[in-house]
């Protein structure tokens, strides 16, 4: 059982060196709408189908990555964000909504906007205080329901099982070029909430046994 574990350690911790290898050369793949890229609003003023023009954006965009969003209740208008829109694209794109629409928009009237990029530093700041919130109320936790073990050493174990944990995770992420989102975020924390409980169940089982 020793062994088992010793190996699973080295291999999460090759995992993670390999992470902050590909971490250090690329960076984390972001997802589209956290990076800096160009957005436009198209208001249609018939109603659309919103895979019909996911199909006529990836004719005019091709291997680009292009996220479609219808914008409104009434579904005549529809948000499009992309890495770049050249004036051909832009052009192009109008052209097959005209078609399609029957209408007669000149590509000129719509505005690309300019969309500045999202830091990760950024994405995961709302999180600093609440998680210093909890780790200080599980550290306390912990000190008064575990009083007759060593406290720090269950929190140094628990720490380097969270952190170890994460890291593995993160490097995951970021060796499958997964884009980093709110939903990788949120998907850590829960991870995280996951093995603390686990842990502390184990605790109990251990303590349990003291008594």
């Amino acid at each position: 059982m020793k062994e088992s574990k010793k190996i699973l350690l080295l291999g999460l911790i090759l995992l993670i060196i390999a992470g902050i290898v590909v971490v250090a050369l690329k960076g984390f793949k972001v997802y589209l709408m956290l990076e800096k890229h160009d957005s436009m609003n198209i208001v249609v003023g018939k109603e659309i189908d919103i895979k019909e023009i996911k199909n006529i954006c990836k004719e005019v965009f091709g291997k680009k990555t292009v996220i479609v969003r219808s914008v409104d209740l009434f579904n005549d208008s529809f948000n499009i964000s992309a890495e770049s829109i050249t004036d051909d694209e832009r052009n192009n794109l109008i052209d097959k909504i005209n078609n399609k629409y029957a209408t007669d928009f000149q590509a000129e009237n719509f505005e690309r906007i300019k969309v500045s990029n999202v830091r990760i530093r950024d994405l995961v700041r709302p999180y600093i205080k609440p998680v210093i919130a909890t780790v200080v109320v599980i550290i306390a936790y912990l000190i008064i329901r575990f009083r007759k073990m060593n406290v720090w050493k269950l929190l140094g174990e628990l720490a380097g099982i969270i952190v170890l944990t994460e890291l593995g995770v993160a490097s995951l992420i970021a060796i499958a070029r997964i884009p980093v989102s709110p939903v990788i975020v949120n998907l850590l924390t829960v991870i995280a909430v996951v093995e603390l409980v686990l842990y502390i169940n184990k605790k109990e089982k251990e303590y349990e046994n003291l008594d």
